[in-house]
């Protein structure tokens, strides 16, 4: 992930789609995802592009490839640490 300061960040930024989805976040009271995902569409980027999961990761929420799950990081690294089969079914409960 390429992070490089820019003096305006174009709309479909991965920087510009977490901050305006933490704002929605606060402002709607939607789960952060929710509201990347309602950013992300409105701009033209897909749910799960490589540019939403930038945009996903610096909003706290990465993308766990070995889960297919959008998870907090906490709850990511919990679920990474325990074998495959574990992992799942400690997320189901």
């Amino acid at each position: 992930m390429a992070t490089h300061k820019l003096p305006v960040y174009p709309a479909d930024h991965p920087v510009a789609l977490a901050l305006r989805a933490m704002f929605s976040a606060l402002e709607t009271e939607h789960s952060l995802l929710e509201a990347l995902a309602d950013t992300a569409e409105r701009v033209g980027v897909p749910f799960g592009s490589e540019r939403f999961d930038e945009a996903a990761a610096m909003a706290g929420i990465p993308y766990s490839r070995s889960l297919d799950l959008y998870l907090d990081r906490q709850t990511q690294r919990e679920a990474e640490a325990l074998p495959f089969h574990l992992a799942h079914m400690a997320l189901l409960h």
